[in-house]
Parts: structure tokens; C-alpha cells; sequence
């Protein structure tokens, strides 16, 4: 009875593992968590030409001098060579007591240096051509000599 009882269960356990075994299967694998992580982020891209940096102060320590609002063309000592020539530039009439006294000096400059936020281009026998930086934009405009009877305070 011994011998029946455990032959049973031998064929009841080698019944239960020989499926598996036979077919080398896996027990199934568990269910897949549903929730798949995503990491989004936040790019920019800003354009490849050259524009002011919005974060930047928009005066400098290194901007000495007048501004072009702020100076007129007084006198020009021209020469048939270009590096020696030097135009004067003083205040602009108009501008109340305060400021004439405050800006009374009169600027000298050759062709190639900056003046504040003007560069000097081109100096010719009545007028100059400048360059001028305002925000980031530069735009050449030129300043004529007034003479005394042209609308000008001398």
C-alpha cells in the first residue's frame, strides 16, 4: 500500500512539472505596468543673425563722450590727405543754460575714431561723414557746417 501511495504521488508531482519542462516554457510574465514615463522639455531657439541681447545694458561703461543728439559739427581743418584731416564739434545750440555750460567742451576727431556713439567716416572740406550707433542699429548720416546767416547761432 506504501508502494501505491508513493507511486502516486510521484506521477501526480512528475505530471504537474513535465508539461513545463517538455515545452521549456516560462511561467507568464507579469502585466505591464501601463504608466511609461515621458520627459518632455522646453527648447529654444533663437535666430542665427546678429540682434541685441535683450538682457544687456543698453549703455556701457565704455561709451565715453556725446551722443549725436547732443553735438554739432563746428569746424573742419581739411587736408588733401585724408588722415590729417580734424573736424571740431561742440554743442548743439537750443539746449537750455544748464546743459551749454555743462557741455562747453569742444571734441576734435580724425577720421576712424568714435566720439560717443559716433564714428568718424569721411572728413570733407564743408561736411563729415559719420557714423552712428544707437541700440545695436548703425546708420551714416552727415553733418553739414551752418554758417552764420544758414539758420545757425554763431
Amino acid at each position: 500500500m506504501r508502494r501505491v501511495l508513493l507511486g502516486l504521488v510521484f506521477f501526480v508531482i512528475l505530471g504537474a512539472l513535465l508539461p513545463a519542462v517538455a515545452e521549456g516554457q516560462q511561467p507568464p510574465p507579469p502585466p505591464p505596468d501601463t504608466a511609461d514615463l515621458v520627459f518632455d522639455r522646453e527648447v529654444f531657439f533663437y535666430p542665427q543673425y546678429e540682434r541685441r541681447n535683450p538682457f544687456m545694458a543698453l549703455l556701457d561703461g565704455s561709451e565715453g563722450g556725446p551722443r549725436f543728439e547732443e553735438i554739432r559739427l563746428i569746424s573742419v581743418i581739411y587736408s588733401t590727405n585724408p588722415d590729417l584731416s580734424v573736424a571740431l564739434f561742440g554743442p548743439r545750440s537750443g539746449q537750455g543754460e544748464a546743459e551749454q555750460q555743462a557741455a562747453r567742451r569742444t571734441y576734435r576727431a580724425r577720421r576712424g575714431e568714435q566720439l560717443g556713439n559716433v564714428r568718424i567716416l569721411e572728413i570733407q572740406r564743408t561736411r563729415v561723414v559719420v557714423e552712428v550707433e544707437e541700440f545695436g542699429l548703425t546708420e551714416q548720416r552727415i553733418m553739414e557746417l551752418q554758417r552764420p546767416g544758414e539758420g545757425g547761432s554763431q
